[in-house]
């Protein structure tokens, strides 16, 4: 069949765009110039195609909008063994007509075929070319069949079969993330304390899980083939062991604050201590789970990401300490269930009137537990040591600045070790008072009870119509205690005894995760320090260094070439006011190693009293400043604000060299104190451990602390313990003095 073309206008202008310039190109160009058509050929689209009436595209690409923009232009797409690409499936413009061919070697016929489907005035604008004769098709029918036979090839049915394959294997995964991420919300919620929305997404959570489990064991062998089951194995066991631990943790909530109402009702009947009993053996068990759920969690965790090693380290961290706590958690429930008494002392010291063993013991109180009943009082120490009988020297300094002819239980804590103080207060409880027999003592400073009013939130004293909260304590209390006070008044044992008794009213109320992170954060920073007699629970303490007792001076790493440094400054504030509440400090501790391998420091702490006045309780800051260093250090030079300090006390123990003076801070001024001292240990050749260990004041507020070590040229740091700042032979490392402090440096000279 030959087919007669009809060219509409003479001459019409025909540009022919290909890369390649093939035998179609050359057959075509000779077709159209039978037509009379003028040809261009051209390797690429010009700037302007305004003269043309019809643009031939073979195998080429052209944007759609410069077809929409050249409208009076024809646009003729020619694909010879090429599929139409998808962006021109679904245009229908007029001036656009696609040609699709299975081959590149097209007949004069087929060439004929084109060129009448191109200037005919026919409405569709598809062609495809072999076979010959097509049956004809609705247009929308052709272009299904055509996107369909796109898509159906082998190469494609073969990718869709390993895309099924793939999304069958993997058809867990989106149920693991999805429950990952409702485990983090309840997680969230959780730690904002907004329980009533975890269940919910627990729930979700588990299901999720689940149904990710299930879908996993058809995946799991395939995985395991390929040697990445593993990663999904811990994935799962993550999200169904944090699911656990979230519930385990909300139980032990729930159930923690319901023991300790339990725990402060008087006079329990029968059946509230038999509650009180099965729920505590409830708390424990779920209390195991939870620290096996959190040691399987930190096994889990094991990918070499910085984020999760962090957060495995803390799980560490958190599964030993609450390991520890199990030991507290069954010593308080032996003594409660016990028929003996157990007996303790808690001393109540105003750090604000600063003391070496925490500060001014204003009241103490006595604890009694025994067969589930919790009974306390709280005493006035004025009560106490108007009866005292029997005579004892107070310290030096006590009685020096403070005129002090006895001692007294007020004043005992003036050793920086608690341990000694409680033994020293204990036999002032037995001269004063008869009291004696006790299990242990706890020290609170203002800051630990502030801490602890920060669970509670506003706390309103009936009694004294008022309201207490961590912001106010400390002026609330000076208002109603020290106004008008005199010995053998009753009012700061009333004012204590009220505030307890709120606080245990209150309990339900408090937040408990706030109760134990500002106790936890209260013994950490040796606002509160306890000591046990039985031996087994005191060394629980102990590990944690939660018993406000010197550490012993000898290196925690074993080498032969170890040098242990020590340092403890402390205070004791004998101005009879509570200028501490006004006292800014910091300090800053220098060590130069020199040519010789001598070792020598100086220790400058910076004081800023921003007392208003002199009128009680602020007023000038008189401080007997006091200082442990190594035994085998020889004191240089001590300077106040640059001048010579000639008149100081210094003796020597079995462990320490001890030096004390006195000096004073008027309102509104700084002092800067110096201590230049040196080691008579030197370095030694070789590889050694420097370790400093820096101890914290009890009840002493948390302050600046910059470490700074100046190295001779023959040595080398090889590791550390601390991240420093390092310039040259200069190292530099800003901290604060939370807590007790221990520093390793190993060097090489």
């Amino acid at each position: 069949m030959i087919f007669q073309i009809e060219i509409v206008e003479e001459k019409q202008k025909i540009l022919i765009i290909s890369k390649e310039k093939s035998a179609f190109v050359d057959d075509l160009k000779n077709q159209l110039k039978q037509y009379s058509a003028e040809v261009f050929f051209s390797s690429k689209a010009p700037t302007s195609l305004k003269i043309f009436n019809y643009v031939f595209l073979i195998n080429s690409h052209f944007p759609l909008e410069k077809i929409e923009k050249n409208n009076q232009t024809k646009f003729v797409f020619l694909f010879l063994k090429k599929r139409v690409p998808f962006y021109l499936l679904n245009h229908q413009e007029k001036n656009l007509k696609i040609i699709e061919s299975k081959t590149k070697h097209l007949t004069s016929l087929d060439i004929d075929r084109i060129l009448w489907f191109i200037f005919s005035q026919s409405q569709e604008n598809f062609l495809k070319i072999n076979p010959l004769i097509e049956k004809k098709e609705n247009p929308q029918e052709k272009k299904f069949k055509f996107k369909l036979n796109y898509f159906l090839t082998k190469k494609n049915l073969f990718l869709l079969t390993i895309i099924f394959f793939l999304l069958l294997e993997m058809l867990f995964l989106p149920f693991a993330l999805a429950s990952s991420f409702f485990i983090y919300q309840s997680f969230k919620n959780l730690k904002n304390e907004n329980y009533k929305n975890i269940n919910n997404y627990l729930i979700i959570a588990e299901k999720l899980n689940n149904n990710s489990t299930k879908f996993y064991k058809i995946s799991q062998p395939t995985l395991r083939l390929f040697g990445i089951a593993s990663f999904f194995d811990n994935l799962l066991n993550v999200n169904q062991y944090t699911i656990e631990s979230i519930k385990n943790i909300k139980f032990i909530i729930n159930e923690g604050k319901t023991i300790q109402e339990l725990i402060f009702i008087k006079n329990k009947s029968t059946e509230e201590k038999k509650l009180l009993e099965t729920k505590l053996k409830t708390f424990n068990l779920v209390f195991d789970k939870l620290i096996n759920n959190i040691s399987i969690l930190s096994q889990k965790l094991d990918l070499p990401f910085k984020s999760v090693k962090s957060l495995k380290n803390q799980l560490l961290e958190t599964a030993d300490l609450l390991s520890k706590s199990k030991v507290l958690i069954s010593y308080f429930e032996k003594i409660l269930s016990q028929d003996n008494l157990s007996k303790y002392v808690i001393f109540f010291a105003n750090n604000m009137e600063i003391r070496p063993g925490g500060g001014f013991i204003g009241s103490f109180a006595v604890l009694e537990i025994r067969n589930y009943q919790v009974d306390f009082k709280v005493y006035d120490v004025y009560d106490a040591d108007g009866q005292l009988k029997a005579h004892l020297d107070p310290p030096k300094p006590l009685s020096l600045y403070l005129n002090l002819p006895h001692w007294y239980l007020r004043d005992s804590n003036f050793s920086p070790d608690f341990v000694e103080n409680y033994q020293k207060a204990l036999f002032f409880l037995n001269e004063e008072m008869s009291f004696k027999d006790f299990n242990g003592g706890i020290l609170l400073t203002t800051t630990a009870i502030e801490n602890i009013l920060k669970a509670f939130g506003n706390i309103y004293l009936p009694d004294f119509k008022d309201t207490i909260n961590a912001n106010n304590f400390y002026l609330k209390t000076q208002f109603n205690v020290e106004k008008d006070f005199f010995p053998g008044s009753r009012k700061k044992q009333v004012f204590l005894s009220k505030i307890i008794n709120s606080l245990i009213i209150n309990l339900n109320q408090a937040s408990f995760q706030k109760l134990l992170y500002f106790i936890k954060k209260s013994l950490d920073e040796k606002q509160i320090v306890v000591y046990f007699e039985d031996p087994s629970i005191q060394s629980f303490f102990d590990s944690l260094y939660w018993s406000g007792r010197i550490i012993p001076p000898q290196c925690l790493i074993e080498n032969n070439n170890c040098i242990t440094d020590y340092i403890f400054p402390y205070e004791a504030n004998v101005g009879t006011n509570k200028a501490n509440f006004f006292i800014n400090k910091s300090i800053d501790f220098k060590t130069l190693i020199n040519n010789e391998n001598e070792i020598i420091h100086q220790l400058t702490v910076n004081y800023e009293n921003t007392s208003p006045s002199e009128i009680f309780p602020t007023g000038y800051y008189r401080n007997y400043f006091q200082i442990l260093l190594p035994k085998n250090s020889s004191l240089k030079t001590i300077t106040k604000n640059g001048i010579l300090v000639d008149e100081y006390d210094e003796k020597d123990d079995l462990q320490f060299k001890q030096v004390g003076f006195f000096f004073e801070i008027p309102p509104k001024k700084k002092v800067e104190i110096k201590i230049n001292y040196q080691l008579e240990q030197r370095l030694k050749k070789g590889r050694s451990i420097y370790q400093l260990i820096f101890q914290k004041q009890i009840g002493a507020p948390n302050s600046d602390l910059i470490l700074e070590y100046q190295l001779n040229n023959s040595l080398s740091i090889v590791n550390q313990n601390f991240s420093p700042l390092v310039k040259d032979k200069t190292i530099i490392y800003n901290t604060n003095l939370t807590t007790d402090k221990i520093f390793f440096i190993e060097l090489i000279n």
